[in-house]
This record gives C-alpha cells, sequence and structure tokens, in this order.
C-alpha cells in the first residue's frame, strides 16, 4: 500500500509516449555525444545485470535439461542445440528492453536519466520497425562515434532507421 502513495513521487509509472503531452515546440536540439555515451553506460549496466541475472536464474535449469553433471568444456555440452538456444535468448531480452523502450516511452532508462529522446525525424515517435531497426544496426554502440563526423549529430543506427537522438530542455521551475 504505501509503494502505491510513493509511486507517483518517484516517477514510476511513465506514460506511454503516445499519452505523454506534446511539447507545444518541436525539440530539434541532436543530443551531443557526451550524453549519449552516458546513456550508453547507463543501459550497460542495465544489459549486464540482465545476462546476469539470466545466467543466475537458469544455468541450474540448463545443466538439468541437459542432464550434465560436469560442466567441463572438453564434455561437449556446448555443442548441444538447447545450449546455443540458451545462449541467443539473453541477446533477445536486451533487444526487447531497447526496442519497448524506445517504442512506448521513446528513451531507455538511460536516455531519460541524459534527458535524451529518440524520435523519427519529424519528431513523431518511433514505430516498432524502426526502433528494431535501429537497435539491430546499433552494434555496442560504435555508430554513435560516427556522429562527430555527421553535420547532424547522427550515429549511423540513426541514418538507417530515419531516426534522431534529441536532447530534451530542463523543465521549467514554477
Amino acid at each position: 500500500m504505501a509503494f502505491v502513495k510513493l509511486a507517483p513521487l518517484c516517477n514510476l509509472r511513465r506514460k506511454p509516449m503516445s499519452e505523454q503531452t506534446v511539447p507545444k515546440q518541436l525539440v530539434t536540439t541532436p543530443a551531443p555525444l557526451t550524453k549519449k555515451l552516458g546513456a550508453w553506460l547507463y543501459d550497460a549496466l542495465i544489459c549486464v545485470a540482465i545476462w546476469f541475472l539470466w545466467g543466475l536464474f537458469t544455468f541450474p535449469l540448463i545443466r538439468w535439461l541437459l542432464g550434465v553433471d560436469d560442466m567441463q568444456v572438453d564434455t561437449g555440452w556446448q555443442d548441444t542445440l538447447t545450449y546455443r538456444i540458451y545462449s541467443i535468448l539473453p541477446t533477445l531480452l536486451i533487444l526487447f528492453y531497447f526496442v519497448g523502450s524506445h517504442v512506448r516511452f521513446g528513451q531507455t532508462v538511460g536516455m531519460s536519466s541524459w534527458k535524451l529522446m529518440l524520435v523519427q525525424k519529424d519528431g513523431k515517435p518511433v514505430t516498432f520497425g524502426q526502433a528494431l531497426l535501429r537497435d539491430i544496426t546499433a552494434v555496442l554502440g560504435i555508430g554513435m562515434l560516427f556522429s562527430l563526423f555527421n553535420s547532424k549529430k547522427l550515429g549511423w543506427h540513426d541514418m538507417i532507421s530515419g531516426t534522431r537522438v534529441v536532447a530534451l530542455p530542463d523543465k521549467e521551475k514554477d
């Protein structure tokens, strides 16, 4: 019960991007690389946590499914189809985190902390297809470095998907 009362104070209930009030003036300020890298670092920590928790809770299950008591490398358990599928699933979970965050909120947790938002070129919310294409092509954030040499400050993954990362203005104090 106390959580419900504190949730609005902690801003834990973010509205989906479609329900958020659109600012009167379109935000067009390209995000600086330093803020993008800061957000990337925050999101990288979340990815590590997802990978760690996946292994912590599912590794005993995969050992049971494969019937492996000895996890030595030379026993061949890594060559099974079950293990290969098991190895791919955390990557899909991380992709789901990024795509879902970009489509639903327009930003990940890291982007929210650094006041950044992902939008289409015209400022509208990104579509599922754009978010999926962007997040698949944004391999380890290397494409962000391309924004140093681009006049519009777009990474290659933004150019391919038709999106851009903008810096949100600070909230005005009453």
